[in-house]
């Protein structure tokens, strides 16, 4: 209890680290949230329309404002290069001669859409977004005018809205839990070095363990409370993201990835020598887990032998758990793999976390 009460006091007196996890736990995810949109808005388009005829009017229009900015008609085929090669826009429709005829006769008919490669982002969704646009209003002509066809509705479970909020708001708090968890028990260890203090330690009575466990506790604490602020007043308070599960579920499960992590700090603890090292190894690290965790890229798009690696992140198990928390509102007991997982890999991390730091000590 007295290293304890010690690691607290040593933590509110390093102002930039405090400064830091404030700012962290705030406002970084509150931007992260509010500020950026992954979402289609405002996408300037153009259409060259061959067949000039209501039914093709009626498609340019079914293209919503919100989403999409309708620039004109284009009057011949380089002005489509044109506009595209000078960014005016991210696409362009091209309606074909003889569309409403061959609609109304249910033969069908072929659209273009030529998107912006340049704009990455905002093209795949350009794409994205009209193709479901243009596939509805086909089907829709085709079964009003009584011929054969397929309405596709579809449904979209637990965030009903597709609004990247969400993803963002949880995402980065994720992230930044990681980050502190790697950081502050690395650098609580290696600011006793930096003083002179853990050869002192080593043979005093105090227990290599209780040294490390007392530091693993507190800043897992610490972390916890932030954790808990930003859940309450960061995510669901100022960015309005809706929370559906127990939040008393979220804390215990991102208390057992602080088990895990913590080991993996006292691991970098053992190798640093100063805060500059530990600064260094803790972004060096960070990096393969959250690449290898599914937070930016599905694991099932990655080649098998990054597949394969991510079954060592710890930050893997912790999403699939969160999120399915968080988001689809599943309670502890449906995420019970994923809580087993981290305090098993925890187990093991921490133990050979102690391991090094007595060796290099």
């Amino acid at each position: 209890m007295v290293l304890i009460y010690k690691e607290l006091l040593q933590f509110l007196r390093n102002r930039g680290l405090l400064l830091f996890a404030l700012y962290a736990f705030t406002l970084d995810i509150y931007l992260a949230a509010t500020g950026i949109d992954l979402t289609l808005k405002n996408a300037s388009f153009y259409a060259l329309d061959r067949d000039l005829s209501g039914t093709s009017r009626e498609l340019i229009s079914k293209f919503p404002p919100y989403y999409f900015n309708f620039k004109g008609y284009l009057l011949e085929e380089p002005s489509v290069d044109r506009v595209l090669l000078d960014d005016r826009a991210v696409g362009v429709i091209l309606i074909p001669e003889g569309f409403e005829k061959d609609l109304k006769e249910g033969k069908g008919a072929e659209v273009g859409l030529i998107v912006n490669g340049a704009e990455i982002s905002a093209s795949y969704l350009f794409a994205a977004y009209g193709e479901r646009i243009i596939y509805s209003f086909i089907t829709g002509k085709l079964l009003r005018e009584g011929v054969g066809g397929i309405e596709v509705r579809p449904r979209i479970l637990f965030n009903q809205n597709a609004s990247s909020k969400v993803f963002m708001a949880y995402s980065e708090l994720l992230t930044v839990i990681t980050l502190f968890l790697l950081l502050l028990p690395a650098a609580a260890v290696v600011m006793e070095k930096e003083r002179g203090n853990i050869e002192m330690l080593l043979v005093s009575p105090v227990r290599i363990t209780t040294f490390t466990v007392a530091k693993a506790l507190t800043m897992a604490a610490i972390v916890l409370s932030f954790t808990a602020f930003a859940l309450f007043i960061t995510v669901e308070r100022a960015a309005g993201v809706p929370f559906h599960g127990r939040e008393v579920d979220f804390l215990i499960l991102t208390g057992a990835y602080a088990f895990t992590t913590t080991g993996l700090s006292l691991l970098i603890a053992s190798i640093s020598e100063n805060m500059l090292q530990v600064s260094q190894l803790t972004i060096l690290i960070l990096i393969p887990i959250l690449y290898l965790s599914g937070n930016w890229t599905p694991i099932e798009a990655m080649p098998e032998p990054f597949q394969w690696l991510s079954y060592l992140s710890p930050l893997k198990y912790y999403i699939n758990g969160a999120m399915a928390v968080a988001v689809k509102g599943l309670s502890l007991a449906q995420v019970k793999g994923e809580l087993l997982a981290l305090i098993g890999e925890g187990a093991l991390l921490f133990g050979l976390g102690n391991l090094f730091i007595r060796i290099k000590g």
